[in-house]
């Protein structure tokens, strides 16, 4: 099913999840340079049919190309054979995430491209997904990569600490082996990280938060993962209503035998749409989904000094540090108070932008973390995902897990976060969705970062990442 508009997106006042404090460990509620050649995500397809015909195969990038259109050979000259087939078919499934058993976290052979493996879609038969469409996507993701190697893109070494895809079996765009720009190997503030956070997260890991948890729903045999910024506050209120009681168990559990597993996505420029808004309101208005922000959101008098350090957005929206909790009115304040300046909006859209393509770590940075991480919430090689619900298609998402495991929808779900509940005095979802409309070398910065999530999960791209 496609996607029918690029911006025929979810009303900018859908819900978020509720805040979850850390239990594994505390990452204080989660943490210009000239921009890099901006690239054609659609232009990935023809570069195929290019790489194809290439014989330059010696090469890194031949390497990386001759692995994707070999997939259909995977048992070699047996699919010569009916046997051949039926095996080359259920291998090919298997390494895709389409089969059975643990065929998708395949190794790779120390005479591949260590990369080559792991660019691919989240494994599972979802949205109607083969194996030759998994093929494709996958030739898709590949090609992406041998394009961002020709934009001089490079490896993150710094950014491998807890990174988790060789074992999960696929890379996301947090992945320390995701190609980004050289500049992003250099921290906003190296001083400040040295002295201050030299032994913590600099850079987002590329798996769901360790602290979040999934709903496990035993009578009918399913867990529910969660993913930020795609109604998570309703969906915690729906699924109980439809499925009764639910253990909460963590993300790093692994799924139970015969249990299928569903979790929902959203259009991934309205998802971090959403993303900055929260992120603004947290920092200016120091408010959270579930109000004012407090220690069960990890705020504290120094979450706004790390802001100041680990991104370039924050700076640009206030100069300053200092929260003082006013016993009073109950939450915490800047002393003295910011205004937040529109002039300068497009460039702390901007600056958005630019730190998650750099994947910093900060203070509630997994709102951006990309949906194919976290739709896989088990250690290990990830599970097969059954069932995705796309939000802009979320009757027909619901329906269809209901009919997965035989039950008869009696619960409607609906908005409960919305805009109207915060402080406001900041631009609207709307104004940052305006402003990235308006400036082409953002969306396509955006369409990069979430090529991902826009390939496995079937959304069309903004026309301005069209060839």
């Amino acid at each position: 099913m496609a996607y029918s508009s690029p911006f025929d997106m979810a009303p900018m006042d859908s819900d978020d999840e509720m805040s979850m404090a850390p239990v594994a460990f505390n990452p204080y509620s989660t943490e210009e340079e000239e921009q890099a050649p901006l690239m054609d995500i659609r232009s990935i397809d023809e570069r195929m049919t290019e790489e194809e015909t290439d014989t330059r195969t010696s090469t890194t990038i031949g390497r990386v190309i001759v692995a994707a259109v070999a997939i259909g050979a995977v048992v070699g000259v047996a699919s010569q054979t009916s046997a051949g087939k039926s095996a080359t078919s259920a291998a090919q499934s298997q390494l895709l995430g389409v089969g059975s058993g643990e065929g998708f976290c395949t190794t790779p052979s120390a005479d591949d491209d260590q990369t080559t493996t792991y660019f691919k879609c989240p494994p599972g038969a979802y949205l109607n997904n083969t194996a030759e469409t998994k093929k494709k996507k996958m030739e898709r993701l590949v090609a992406l990569q041998a394009k961002l190697k020709d934009m001089g893109y490079v490896e993150n070494e710094r950014s491998a600490y807890k990174a988790e895809y060789s074992d999960r079996g696929y890379a996301t765009y947090e992945s320390p082996v995701w190609l980004k720009p050289e500049e992003c190997s250099t921290l906003p503030d190296e001083d400040w990280t040295s002295e201050y956070n030299a032994w913590y997260y600099q850079y987002q890991p590329d798996h769901a938060p360790s602290y979040i948890t999934k709903q496990v729903y035993s009578e009918y045999n399913f867990e529910f993962h969660d993913n930020w910024k795609v109604a998570s506050t309703s969906f915690s209120s729906y699924l109980p209503c439809e499925y009764g009681t639910f253990d909460k168990v963590s993300e790093s559990e692994s799924v139970t035998d015969g249990y299928m597993t569903a979790a929902p996505v959203r259009y991934p420029v309205s998802r971090f749409v959403s993303a900055v808004g929260e992120l603004m309101e947290r920092s200016m208005n120091h408010y959270c989904p579930a109000g004012y922000c407090g220690s069960s959101d990890s705020y504290d008098n120094e979450t706004l000094w790390k802001l100041t350090h680990q991104t370039t957005w924050y700076p640009m929206m206030c100069n300053e540090t200092k929260l003082v909790y006013n016993e009073t009115a109950e939450h915490w304040m800047t002393v003295p108070d910011c205004e937040f300046d529109e002039d300068r909006f497009p460039e702390i859209v901007k600056a958005f932008v630019h730190d998650k393509k750099c994947n910093y770590y900060f203070y509630a940075a997994e709102h951006f973390v990309s949906q194919s991480a976290f739709v896989t919430q088990n250690d290990g090689c990830a599970s097969d995902l059954d069932t995705v619900i796309r939000l802009e298609e979320l009757d027909d998402g619901l329906a269809e897990l209901a009919a997965k495991v035989g039950k008869v929808q009696s619960c409607d779900m609906g908005d409960s976060n919305s805009a109207s509940n915060k402080p406001g005095g900041l631009p609207s979802e709307s104004a940052t969705m305006e402003i990235l409309k308006q400036t082409p070398s953002l969306m396509k910065d955006i369409c990069m970062i979430y090529a991902q999530d826009f390939i496995c999960f079937d959304y069309d791209l903004p026309s301005a990442c069209e060839g």
